[in-house]
């Protein structure tokens, strides 16, 4: 609580001069208001009540339009991280950061860009503010995880992961914690959490990949199509190449390895490429 109090005065304090004053005047105005509708008579109470409403309303336009720079940069990185473009995203980011006005959003984001840059112990430190914000955030909690798992420390990775996911972390969370388990050697509880993920999955070839690939392993399912493999391979490939300097990503090239070995005769359950029990 003291950590969200403090964060949120920090946030204030970047705001300009005049929204600063508009809002803290509509907090001083609004307590005898609320002092009246407490222990008013009733003549004097709907007044009051018309007046807080009023106030609040007031109060909750500076706010929007004192967060209004910070909100469009943010949703600007969004935009760019999305399409891939990391460095574009990155630089976004960093300038909020480097004016103070990164919140636990941008923090999370940033954090996240760094990884997927290859940029490992920024990532980490950046994230770990974030945590520090808000402990119990999913969205900070979830990229730390993926960080410390594919920094090659799993056994962090997988309490971390947990976390998020006690904290209501995406579905896409039991993938990745699956995968730490499976890293791990815990097999009964990677395949648990890969089986649990994987409906949530369809939509992503290269995810589905490697939880159809895992389960033939740990589970003796079918092993992945020729063409889900061609689907989803490419990801991987990259990530091996961006993580080589990691036992993560030095474990992550023996599956492609065994994948690529594959025959493209791999069976194809039910006419669907995507399913393959397991």
């Amino acid at each position: 609580m003291r950590r969200r109090i403090g964060f949120g005065w920090n946030r204030f304090l970047n705001w300009d001069h005049p929204s600063q004053i508009g809002f803290l005047l509509a907090i001083l105005l609004l307590i005898p208001a609320l002092i009246v509708i407490a222990a008013g008579t009733e003549e004097t109470r709907p007044p009051a009540i018309i007046g807080a409403i009023g106030l609040v309303i007031i109060a909750q336009v500076i706010f929007m339009w004192a967060n209004r720079g910070m909100v469009a940069e943010y949703t600007q990185a969004q935009r760019h991280y999305l399409k891939g473009d990391f460095a574009a995203a990155c630089a976004v980011l960093e300038e909020l950061r480097r004016h103070h006005k990164a919140d636990l959003r941008a923090l999370s984001l940033l954090g996240n860009t760094y990884r997927q840059l290859g940029q490992l112990p920024e990532s980490e430190a950046v994230l770990r503010k974030a945590v520090t914000l808000d402990e119990r955030q999913p969205f900070a909690l979830y990229g730390l995880g993926r960080t410390l798992l594919v920094s090659g420390r799993y056994a962090e990775a997988a309490a971390t992961l947990e976390q998020a996911l006690i904290n209501g972390a995406a579905e896409v969370c039991r993938f990745d914690a699956g995968e730490v388990y499976y890293r791990l050697g815990e097999t009964q509880k990677a395949i648990e959490l890969l089986q649990s993920a994987r409906i949530h999955l369809l939509r992503e070839p290269h995810r589905l990949l490697m939880t159809v690939y895992w389960l033939h392993k740990l589970a003796d399912g079918e092993p992945p199509s020729a063409k889900l493999i061609g689907l989803g391979l490419p990801y991987w490939q990259a990530q091996a190449k961006l993580f080589a300097q990691t036992p993560y990503g030095a474990e992550l090239t023996q599956d492609i390895t065994t994948i690529q070995s594959m025959t493209a005769s791999t069976s194809v359950a039910n006419g669907n490429p995507f399913s393959a029990p397991g």
